[in-house]
């Protein structure tokens, strides 16, 4: 196993699995008003994430991800380029798509069962509502916290209900920023485990944003690693190594060591 580059690469399948290409950002731009000028945020992005994928766009605070994972969810329009999943151009939010947020944007006054049920009020036939319901909280692990108030919850439960309720609604992907951004590191640690558990049992497409090197790595099978801003691409960089991971492996220190080379910062004290 090695360390697999490719830069700005549009129709590479890394992952080594026959999948059609699912999001295509090609050209992607953005500048913000700013004081009578603009603020360039990003810069000619090219990338393509194949159906099923896990991709992690890594890169310092202010680089920019976070801003093209909001045009690629279509709450913000590029100043130029394009954004397109299965071939229709994204121009708003779609509710086949959901986000999941490191800010905790459960209900509080709502059940656990209820907050998972959210998406699904629409459903006529009750029985199945209480069937997805259930598989959804059992699969995140909070079976037995159905009638549970999040005021009651950990903050890694709270997680567990958001990923959950977004899962109930069965999307075809599923954005992440920063979503365990607030936990303690030893919950960060389960979190990720737990995702990727869940993504194997459930194969959808995620984008991840993050700012740790370390996250990257335990979690994508690609990392998009930018520079600052004005955030271009600087490198996408396969990570072939099987689930789980063993972080203390030589061929996890080479992958985290090029990341770091990648992003110009000494990893040395």
């Amino acid at each position: 196993m090695g360390i697999h580059q490719a830069v700005n690469s549009r129709h590479d399948d890394p992952a080594g699995h026959d999948a059609p290409d699912k999001v295509v950002v090609c050209g992607v731009s953005k500048a913000f008003a700013k004081g009578g000028g603009e603020l360039a945020v990003l810069e000619a992005v090219d990338l393509t994430v194949q159906d099923g994928q896990f991709v992690c766009l890594l890169g310092p605070s202010g680089c920019g991800k976070s801003t093209l994972l909001n045009i690629i969810g279509g709450f913000e329009r590029p100043t130029r380029g394009s954004v397109t999943i299965d071939g229709e151009e994204v121009a708003r939010p779609d509710p086949r798509r959901v986000f999941v947020f490191q800010e905790y944007g459960i209900f509080p006054w709502a059940s656990v069962w209820d907050n998972v049920a959210l998406g699904l009020r629409h459903m006529k036939d009750k029985a199945a509502q209480s069937e997805i319901v259930q598989r959804y909280v059992d699969l995140v692990g909070l079976g037995g916290f159905e009638r549970t108030y999040p005021m009651e919850l950990s903050g890694g439960m709270k997680q567990r209900v958001e990923v959950a309720r977004a899962l109930a609604v069965s999307p075809d992907v599923i954005y992440m920023d920063e979503p365990f951004g607030a936990l303690d590191s030893l919950t960060r640690l389960q979190m990720r485990s737990e995702l990727i558990r869940i993504w194997q049992a459930e194969k959808k497409t995620i984008l991840f944003v993050t700012h740790d090197v370390d996250e990257s790595i335990q979690l994508a099978e690609r990392i998009v690693v930018f520079t600052a801003r004005p955030g271009r691409i600087r490198d996408v960089v396969t990570v072939d190594l099987p689930h789980p991971r063993d972080l203390g492996s030589a061929e996890y220190g080479r992958v985290k060591n090029h990341l770091y080379e990648l992003l110009g910062v000494s990893h040395t004290i």
